[in-house]
């Protein structure tokens, strides 16, 4: 029997759980502070925080922003690039770098700060992202998971005849896919470079057993960013790192023209943002060390111009460069609305600072807010 496509959405996890076991860390009672920083790849202000675009992202406009730190006019003055501003976002400095991610960020990220200065190995450094221009390059020794990738590469193996299994059936899938974790993750992205001490048959076989209860429960996946929060919550909840960047990128359909898709991929982003929240508020230890930032990347292009409005995102345009942040848990004294205009490049000092981190110099400024 051929495999559906929710199916296929499926089987991801389970072919991840096995290594992400291997390379994770057990959750560390010693982190005092940490951080999820989502970045959502594109969303224009008439599609979001504005009176005709509220009804797409009802979870941030009635549940999330109330809640926390809400900066609505958060500029990107960098490449409007999904690499170079999500690398902007995490060194503090505007990068100016390959957009396509074949080059590392030009300056420190905030992952280099916390490895260095309180000296821990890469299990307490996650990525886990729907874009596959977040390689290892995004810095040096995180562990990178790139989920669309492997369900990818899994099933050109298989059509293309590269490998032993010939059919797109789903135990054959979810053995390439384990295949390809085994023998050649590195090729299509991924980084795991912490060795493992998450080797207990029994703690293996309890990650397992909850991955297969998402899947076949009401949290079934059946798009990236759905795959992509999925395995984000397991290393979240079973690995606890103090530093954990997710990226959704559904929205980014845009490309191909499709504005309802666009929409369904902007209310997907929506959603997921409102449940990764309620998982942390949910969660005694987490809720009290966690800091969420949602930060989206950069608008779109204006509607009438030549780069055909929503599908791009390269115009030097308020429309393009004006983005919006929220800041939730444990950094947050008092929700406000900020309504100054901040730089995409302040949230990394203002991070680093609320953690701890020194950064030295950077271009962006320290967000008096960001305390708790």
């Amino acid at each position: 029997m051929l495999i559906t496509r929710r199916k296929l959405l499926e089987l991801a996890p389970l072919a991840a759980a096995e290594r992400l076991a291997r390379a994770g860390n057990p959750k560390s009672a010693a982190i005092a502070k940490r951080v999820v920083l989502v970045t959502i790849g594109g969303i224009r202000r008439q599609e979001s925080f504005s009176k005709e675009g509220a009804i797409y992202i009802p979870h941030f406009v009635n549940d999330l922003a109330p809640q926390g730190l809400f900066y609505p006019l958060t500029i990107n003055e960098g490449v409007t690039s999904h690499f170079n501003t999500i690398s902007s976002i995490l060194t503090g400095v505007w990068q100016h770098v390959d957009d396509w991610g074949s080059q590392k960020p030009a300056n420190p990220t905030l992952f280099h700060y916390f490895q260095k200065q309180h000296h821990v190995d890469a299990g307490q450094t996650w990525v886990v992202t729907s874009n596959k221009q977040l390689t290892a390059n995004i810095s040096p020794g995180v562990n990178v998971v790139l989920s669309k990738q492997l369900m990818i590469e899994a099933v050109e193996r298989i059509i293309n005849g590269q490998t032993e299994r010939r059919r797109l059936e789903r135990d054959q899938i979810l053995q390439e896919m384990t295949a390809v974790l085994e023998t050649d993750y590195e090729r299509i992205g991924w980084g795991v470079p912490s060795t493992s001490t998450f080797q207990d048959p029994e703690v293996k076989q309890t990650f397992l057993a909850a991955l297969a209860n998402f899947i076949h429960g009401p949290d079934a996946p059946t798009s990236g960013d759905d795959l992509t929060f999925l395995i984000a919550r397991e290393v979240l909840d079973r690995i606890a790192p103090a530093l954990l960047m997710v990226n959704f990128s559904d929205m980014e359909v845009a490309h191909s023209g499709s504005y309802s898709l666009h929409l369904g991929g902007i209310r997907r982003a929506d959603a997921l943002c409102h449940r990764l929240w309620q998982f942390i508020d949910s969660k005694p230890e987490l809720k009290a060390t966690t800091t969420l930032v949602i930060m989206n990347e950069f608008g779109r292009d204006p509607d009438g111009s030549s780069t055909n409005g929503f599908f791009n995102h390269r115009t030097d345009t308020e429309c393009c460069r004006m983005a919006w942040s929220v800041v939730l848990g444990a950094a947050v004294k008092q929700p406000d609305i900020i309504e100054r205009v901040i730089r995409q490049v302040d949230m990394a000092p203002s991070i680093a600072s609320w953690m701890g981190l020194e950064t030295g110099k950077l271009a962006g400024a320290v967000l008096p807010e960001f305390h708790g």
